[in-house]
């Protein structure tokens, strides 16, 4: 398994291991244990709440609902939870452009430019999972992959019961 394997299964379904939008933070923890604590998206209120699973960010609901996955790959090392052991493990992360878009269509993942990127940029999207893949074309002869992420647009946002038991998480 490599970060490539990785990445590109995220890109054809949207998830990695256990991480995926739509997931519950609840369950995801029972499985890989407690997530580490980024902090507040707003110094205002509690949630939506960042937490991070190695290198993979996600953005979590009050209602603990996972509304993004955030996978940063700038680093020459990324850790990723294995798909099939759901562990965390590091790999070498320094993927181009061509790597990528190649890995994708070999899993006959369908992706597409994003039009419109700003300078020193450049964006495709893989469909029907859609995540989006950023890389940085400003450094070097070969973009390099920057950020892979996904998102949901809207949700069921449940109110936490009343009684309902501290998982930890804060309310």
């Amino acid at each position: 398994m490599t970060a490539l394997d990785v990445l590109t299964g995220f890109g054809s379904t949207g998830r990695i291991g256990p991480l995926w939008c739509g997931a519950s933070l609840t369950d995801i923890s029972a499985l890989l244990g407690p997530p580490w604590d980024i902090g507040r998206v707003s110094k205002r209120t509690r949630w939506p709440h960042l937490f991070s699973y190695g290198h993979v960010e996600l953005g979590v609901c009050r209602c603990r609902t996972v509304t993004m996955l955030s996978v940063q790959t700038r680093h020459a090392t990324v850790e990723l939870p294995d798909a099939e052991t759901s562990a965390i493990t590091s790999f070498p992360a320094r993927l181009t452009y061509q790597q990528l878009t190649a890995a994708l269509e070999t899993a006959g993942c369908h992706w597409q430019p994003v039009p419109g990127r700003s300078p020193g940029s450049a964006e495709l999207r893989t469909h029907p999972a859609g995540v989006a893949f950023t890389f940085r074309t400003d450094d070097g002869p070969e973009p390099l992959l920057e950020n892979a992420g996904a998102w949901l647009d809207t949700h069921d946002c449940r109110p936490l019961p009343p009684g309902h038991p501290d998982d930890g998480f804060g309310t």
